[in-house]
């Protein structure tokens, strides 16, 4: 059965901006980081669709993780969906469950699946009690969405790549206050049709739109539409310094690709 055209563009999203995101877990969780210490490994996860595969694989090496979009040489296990819609099921914390390949590595197996099952931090239903887990939430989620936010772009979707060629060189800066104490930032390039996502602060233009968000618990409401958006600037959750109008068109885009992943 052929995935859709949201399928697959909901996959390729999991792919290059939800998966990306497992290295701050790595970085970030003590327990994680230790689990995945002097692992070097190659897993493949894909869906089956229409005699094809939709694949991208991660290379584990001492506590990194890169993700590459694609099928790979021998990898260490394989997992595969019968479907890419039940492969996005899974990715947003649902029932659905691959054939595996390399069980008999049972060790990784349990260490990958439990690095997948973080991700789910960043899901609505999600809601940690812990100073730190909230932090991990916080900086998880805005990493994602920028990411996502630039892969929407870059693959082709027509109301998002519109918005972004129709803009001269803009940064779309995202922090969590304190920043001294979060080390929460990231933003969002755009340039005449092109897109780039980053971590931290960037520093070689004025942020066109700045996301200030007064603290990580303001951040939450936020990002779990406790509030709306205009609602949050209102109670001074987040503060918007640039154009009040692309900030809300970016916020509409960022509404999109949450209903999306999660």
């Amino acid at each position: 059965m052929a995935a859709t055209q949201q399928e697959l563009m909901t996959a390729r999203l999991f792919f290059n901006a939800a998966f990306p995101v497992m290295q701050v877990v790595l970085d970030d969780d003590p327990k994680m980081h230790k689990k995945f210490k002097g692992v070097r490994a190659m897993v493949q996860i894909g869906a089956k669709n229409d005699g094809e595969l939709v694949a991208c694989h991660l290379i584990f090496n001492d506590g990194k993780v890169a993700v590459k979009e694609g099928t790979a040489e021998n990898p260490d296990i394989i997992m595969t969906f019968s479907t890419v819609a039940k492969m996005n099921t899974m990715f947003r914390g649902g029932m659905a469950l691959p054939a595996i390949k390399g069980i008999a590595k049972l060790g990784l197996l349990i260490k990958v699946f439990s690095l997948l099952m973080s991700l789910m931090l960043m899901m609505p239903v999600s809601r940690p009690k812990d100073p730190a887990k909230k932090a991990l939430k916080v900086k998880m989620s805005l990493y994602m969405i920028t990411r996502a936010l630039s892969v929407y772009n870059k693959a082709g979707d027509p109301a998002m790549h519109d918005w972004v060629l129709r803009q001269p060189d803009r940064i779309y800066q995202f922090i969590v206050e304190p920043y001294e104490e979060t080390n929460i930032a990231c933003y969002l390039r755009v340039k005449a049709g092109n897109s780039k996502s980053g971590h931290g602060l960037y520093e070689r233009r004025k942020p066109f739109v700045l996301f200030d968000f007064k603290s990580v618990g303001g951040a939450m409401k936020v990002l779990l539409k406790d509030v709306e958006f205009v609602e949050g600037v209102e109670k001074g959750y987040v503060e918007t310094i640039g154009s009040p109008e692309y900030a809300c068109q970016l916020n509409d885009f960022m509404s999109i690709l949450q209903s999306m992943l999660t």
